[in-house]
């Protein structure tokens, strides 16, 4: 068996949606003059795994960059007009990705996850692969960690995270968007869920959860208004010191 060192993280780069199989790949790599399919596993919408190249040959899927390493592709990664890169995984995907790599770090003792845009001006796999998955090696940069700060943000998790990412999907489920996060990873896509949370309630949108971002959650899932909506808790205007201010500008500018 061939030594492996790095898993490379790619997308089909089909429109979203689009089912493609495991001979539709090695038919298009071979047309390509290659000895067949160069990626090792290949990731369905519905999860399934897919085995591709044997993984003890080494794979066609980075130039310059496949010795050593093993090629998973996701089905997916551009939106439905075949051509804006998107990250389309699915729920299933990402369990699935992420359940495979681990299994592929601990039988081969793996320290590194990289995404091909890493080694080629190229959008694949349509996601940040390290910034997602780093925490499940050694060996690079901090990536995910359990998060100990009561204000979670991006590269969290943990209990603190699930609990969130369970608020959203409550909030996306009442708003009727399909597809809720799942997960106890803050990731740039549950930061950017947050975003758009935020800016329905009318508060600072920099996708950091603290205490308002929490307190509007519930308020939302309680079915209230944003906290700032209702008169009561709006600041009474202060009337005098408005008008002192005003008229300490105006004698300054007699003075002048």
């Amino acid at each position: 068996m061939r030594p492996i060192k790095e898993i490379i993280l790619h997308c089909t780069a089909t429109p979203e949606g689009r089912p493609v199989t495991v001979a539709e790949i090695d038919a298009w790599h071979r047309a390509r003059g290659w000895s067949g399919i160069g990626y090792h596993r290949v990731v369905h919408l519905d999860g399934t795994v897919e085995d591709g190249r044997p993984i003890e040959k080494i794979g066609a899927h980075v130039a310059g960059h496949n010795t050593g390493t093993v090629g998973l592709v996701y089905v997916g990664g551009v939106t439905k007009d075949g051509v804006t890169p998107k990250d389309t995984r699915t729920n299933a995907q990402k369990a699935s990705l992420e359940k495979d790599i681990i299994a592929l770090r601990d039988r081969f003792d793996i320290k590194k996850i990289s995404g091909h845009n890493e080694y080629a001006a190229k959008a694949c796999p349509s996601f940040d692969a390290s910034a997602e998955y780093d925490w499940l090696v050694d060996g690079r940069s901090q990536g995910f960690a359990p998060s100990t700060d009561p204000i979670l943000n991006r590269g969290d998790r943990g209990p603190a995270v699930a609990r969130w990412i369970e608020a959203l999907a409550a909030w996306r489920r009442m708003i009727g968007h399909a597809w809720p996060p799942t997960g106890d990873v803050f990731d740039h896509t549950i930061e950017t869920i947050t975003i758009e949370f935020q800016k329905t309630r009318g508060i600072v949108a920099d996708g950091k959860v603290g205490p308002q971002t929490e307190d509007e959650m519930a308020r939302t899932l309680a079915g209230q208004a944003p906290y700032q909506a209702k008169p009561e808790n709006n600041d009474e205007p202060d009337v005098a010191a408005a008008v002192a201010k005003m008229r300490a500008a105006l004698a300054d500018l007699r003075a002048a």
